[in-house]
């Protein structure tokens, strides 16, 4: 009987099995691969945050960039989208400086807390920092009130700040070039009576360049009185109402000759005398009162109240008349005696 060798066959057929096998294997992770490259999406987180870590007790650090760009791949576009939007996102970049000392560093930046899924780019990856030995110190705080925010005329009479003082912290070194500290107000316009805001406050030099430096609180409440134009100006009494029979004209006598108006400069401007109207119609013997200096709405007067004294004149020619029509009755009654006597 003759035997078939059966086993070089299978061994061929084995081989070529798992030779399609691989070749099959190998095309679909290539695919897999184009794919998964094809489907990569990109995202930039923009102005991420520095935190920064360190001794805050002893040390200042400034000079850095307080935020950097993200650079986000991932295939998850509903990943990437949360990552990327400031309020949603889960990282943040660390700069971690606890093992510096003092002096100017380059020191490299770091993501924290980024899904594994995504991958990210710092943009700059390194951040130039100064590290100083921290100082602080007490500063009063100064207004400093633009008068172009003011309308025609108007200025500053007097500014309260609350609190007063604040504190600086900072480097040594700049501390000592703190000439300063100032709450500018210069963001209103036709301001035309007293008001309140709080400002933010800076530090600035000897030449009044900003100071870098941490300050405490970092704003202050700021209340402005604010005074308008003022000028001086003669009230004069004009006599209104009749004028009672037997009463000529009346004297005026004023306590206070001047008032002082307070408005808006183009309206005073305008008013060189107040007249003070002083109704006579009952007036028949010296009296003295006080009588209302009336200006328009938007003028104010100090005081707004006068002292008059008014004395009325005698009508001397109707006494005249009647005592000429007197003495002419006692002639006649003499004539008619004397012709009764004849």
């Amino acid at each position: 009987m003759k035997k078939t060798n059966k086993g070089p066959w299978l061994i061929r057929i084995l081989s070529l099995f798992f030779a399609v096998l691989l070749f099959y294997n190998a095309n679909s992770l290539s695919l897999t691969n184009e794919e998964t490259n094809f489907n990569e999406l990109t995202a930039t987180a923009e102005k991420v945050p520095v935190n920064v870590t360190y001794n805050q007790d002893k040390y200042f650090v400034s000079g850095f960039e307080q935020t950097v760009s993200v650079d986000l791949k991932s295939p998850n576009k509903i990943l990437l989208d949360k990552e990327s939007n400031a309020e949603t996102r889960s990282f943040s970049v660390l700069m971690d400086l606890t093992k510096y000392k003092e002096g100017t560093h380059e020191v490299p930046l770091q993501i924290v807390g980024l899904p594994a899924s995504i991958k990210g780019t710092i943009k700059p990856n390194k951040l130039s920092v100064t590290i100083e030995k921290k100082k602080s110190n007490k500063f009063p705080v100064d207004a400093a009130i633009d008068n172009k925010i003011f309308s025609n005329g108007f200025q500053v009479e007097r500014t309260d700040i609350d609190p007063a003082n604040v504190t600086i912290s900072g480097g040594e070194d700049s501390i000592k070039h703190v000439s300063k500290v100032i709450a500018g107000i210069s963001d209103k316009s036709d301001v035309s009576s007293d008001f309140s805001q709080k400002v933010k406050v800076y530090a600035v030099d000897s030449k009044g360049e900003p100071v870098n430096v941490k300050i405490e609180p970092e704003s202050v409440r700021v209340d402005v009185s604010v005074t308008a134009p003022t000028k001086k100006v003669k009230i004069n009494p004009i006599q209104s109402g009749i004028i009672p029979k037997g009463i000529k004209d009346y004297s005026f006598s004023l306590e206070q000759q001047n008032v002082d108006i307070t408005g808006p400069k183009d309206m005073i401007d305008e008013i060189n005398s107040i007249d003070l109207k002083i109704d006579t119609s009952n007036i028949r013997e010296t009296i003295g009162s006080s009588y209302v200096v009336v200006v328009p709405k938007e003028v104010k007067v100090s005081p707004d109240t006068v002292f008059v004294t008014v004395t009325p004149n005698k009508d001397n020619s109707s006494a005249s008349k009647k005592d000429k029509s007197t003495t002419s009755g006692d002639s006649d009654k003499i004539s008619d005696s004397s012709k009764k006597s004849k």
